[in-house]
């Protein structure tokens, strides 16, 4: 093999290789020039871009300008203003510091920068670069601040050119790009305009206003404000309700500073403080802005300045996940069955409708005067009556003392003796818990060799159904309700009606109480007479004594009993619908094809999202209107309510101006 010499490289060859690493297309141009603009105290930027910034990309400021005697250091590489030190590395304030966009630019284009300082000069001085080739500074007509123009980028890299896409595809990153550079900044003007015509224009605003531009129209009457501190460390911005999810992270803006980042730690941070709230695989909008002191961030870990590192990366996602989870349960989360943005209509006419809404839950209440007990174990469902009335949910009444569900039940079931007969059960009979985590009566034997029988919460059938708790301001949420179809509950509010899945919202009902319930200790469990054994694979074996420490946690006995067989010894009690074997059975694939990799804390909520999902009541069962009462009672006492542990939206909310809108009502 013939060996080569080792020389030093052409100074033109150089810049057109860093370029290749700063300037991709014609939107990383736009980005390096406006971070100029801006970092020369610019008050207005305008880009005009021709056929998408192939042809011609025009960037003018009214900054500081340049000097006519540094023009040509514009060009030059690793030539700046902005840093002087390697103390001056560590504290960047600036977004630009590199020296090399320029150079790079001007190697791959034809670039001309004009620049007139306002308070040296009544004229402007211009310099050119060619494809490398920088001319001497001469007089020009020029405004104050600085414009650096573009053309023909790439026209003697054909390799690197013929990799752009369409005007429009580039036109759309340059539109991205400028948005994204302009979101932080709200005391700022920003104009685009692509092929003469206006594209985008962001005239000073406040910074709501300002982050509100980086979202659709439907999204900006469903946003929280976020707002955290921590030490010299602050936090702020907004995020979407869970609702705004969506499949492609398009709606997520992070910024360090003032500089759009990408980085893991915030986006982690981010989506586990929407977890449980939104579904698998869709992505929470959010514009979040961290401040802190520039020695404590490295800036210089990527040629393009889009990734950082933090010094105290815990501190930071601590902050984001904090500040952004407390929000979200702090707030009311529930969707609106039709979308916002209603007129105001007439107080006399709101309180028609309010009496007319009242009127339907009147007509469809059947007379209830006899307690409706709970199905036995074996009793068949009916499927009759599929249009049922609660009406002990009443509207402006204190919450019943009586009422035997409170804010710290949880779904752990005490032991009560070796007989089934000890159960103080004032129903009468014994029978199977109709919904787990307290929401059911009678006893409940868990599956089949049960040692113990044990009673679960019992709601007397002699005392008022429990009543809705009182809301913020004294005001309660839910009045009467009504099941449809066997699997949706429709409730009175003040201001119209919510629409429950009654399986999703006991689905989250469960996995809350089961989360606070493991927090202080193991689950209880069953000890089963007679072990069920099944097959399980040389993987799933090795997975049982992988999470020995998460079994235990969750109250399931299983170990091995040969080389391809385990046993189930004990189960949780409040899981006495299911059959063990079978849970566990899926437990077990579950975590061999899905759950490997997790950390402790995931692979507990995925797994106490699989107990919730199969403990809860289904679609199409029908509840009796004292389980209604308890779980719209229960509703209220739960975090995150609106949604299930998978983020799909437990409850709808229709108001009386949504009404009004569906029904025409508009105008009268």
């Amino acid at each position: 093999m013939e060996r080569n010499p080792i020389q030093q490289l052409p100074e033109a060859l150089v810049n057109r290789i860093a370029a290749g690493e700063v300037i991709e297309r014609p939107a990383s141009v736009v980005k390096e020039l406006v971070e100029n603009s801006i970092d020369a105290g610019a008050s207005q930027v305008i880009v005009e871009i021709e056929d998408g910034g192939r042809e011609l990309i025009r960037v003018i400021d009214d900054g500081c300008g340049i000097p006519p005697e540094q023009l040509p250091l514009a060009f030059a590489p690793h030539a700046t203003s902005k840093i002087a030190s390697d103390e001056d590395l560590f504290r960047i304030a600036t977004l630009g510091f590199r020296g090399e966009a320029l150079a790079s630019i001007g190697s791959v284009s034809h670039a001309r920068i004009v620049s007139r300082v306002p308070e040296a000069s009544a004229v402007a001085y211009e310099v050119s670069n060619r494809g490398g080739q920088v001319s001497d500074p001469q007089a020009a007509a020029g405004n104050p601040g600085t414009t650096v123009e573009v053309r023909h980028l790439f026209f003697n890299v054909p390799a690197r050119r013929k990799f752009l896409r369409g005007a429009q595809t580039e036109y759309g990153y340059i539109y991205d790009q400028l948005l994204r550079t302009a979101l932080p900044l709200p005391h700022i003007a920003f104009k685009l305009l692509h092929n003469g015509r206006l594209a985008l224009h962001l005239p000073p605003s406040s910074p709501q206003e300002r982050w509100l531009c980086a979202w659709p129209d439907e999204f900006r009457q469903q946003w929280l404000p976020v707002e955290a501190a921590d030490a010299e460390i602050r936090l702020r911005g907004i995020v979407g309700l869970p609702e705004l999810a969506r499949p492609v992270m398009k709606y997520q803006y992070f910024y360090l500073n003032n500089r759009p980042i990408r980085d893991k730690t915030i986006l982690h941070a981010f989506r586990e403080s929407y977890r449980g709230l939104t579904e698998p695989g869709r992505y929470p909008a959010g514009v979040l802005l961290l401040s802190m002191p520039p020695q404590d961030v490295d800036v210089n870990v990527h040629p393009t300045k889009a990734e950082v590192r933090f010094r105290d990366s815990g501190r930071i996602h601590g902050l984001v996940l904090s500040a952004v989870r407390e929000q979200l349960l702090g707030s009311d989360l529930t969707p609106r069955a039709v979308p916002a943005n209603r007129p105001s209509i007439d107080s006399r006419e709101r309180a028609s409708m309010r009496q007319q809404l009242a009127d339907f839950f009147r007509t469809v209440q059947p007379a209830v005067t006899q307690p409706v007990l709970p199905l036995l174990p074996d009793e068949p469902r009916s499927t009759e009556g599929s249009l049922k009335t609660v009406t002990g949910l009443q509207a402006n009444h204190p919450p019943t003392s009586e009422a035997p569900i409170s804010a710290s039940a949880g779904p752990e079931i005490a032991a009560s003796g070796d007989s089934p007969a000890s159960s103080s059960s004032s129903v009468g009979c014994q029978s199977s818990q109709r919904l787990p985590g307290g929401l059911g009566t009678g006893t409940a034997p868990v599956g089949p060799g049960v040692k113990d029988s044990v009673p679960a919460r019992s709601l007397p059938a002699d005392q008022p159904l429990p009543r809705s708790p009182v809301a913020e301001g004294g005001r309660r949420e839910v009045g009467r309700a009504i099941q449809l179809h066997n699997s949706y509950l429709v409730a009175e509010t003040e201001d119209g009606m919510i629409i429950i899945d009654q399986h999703a919202l006991h689905e989250r009902v469960i996995f809350e109480e089961l989360l606070t319930r493991i927090t202080r200790g193991p689950l209880e469990s069953q000890r089963l007479l007679i072990p069920l054994v099944f097959s399980a694979g040389a993987t799933q074996i090795e997975l049982i004594e992988q999470m020995r420490a998460l079994l235990e946690r969750l109250g399931i006995e299983l170990s091995p009993v040969g080389p391809d067989r385990v046993a189930v010894q004990g189960f949780p009690s409040f899981l006495h619908r299911l059959d063990p074997g079978e849970f566990v059975r899926e437990l077990l694939e579950r975590a061999e094809q899905q759950l490997l990799g997790l950390t402790e804390e995931q692979l507990l909520h995925e797994v106490l999202d699989m107990m919730a999902c199969k403990a809860a009541v289904k679609a199409g069962e029908a509840l009796s209107a004292e389980e209604i009462a308890a779980l719209l009672a229960r509703r209220e006492l739960v975090e995150r309510a609106s949604n299930c542990p998978h983020g799909r939206p437990t409850t709808l909310r229709l108001s009386l101006r949504d009404l009004e809108k569906q029904f025409k009502r508009t105008g009268f």
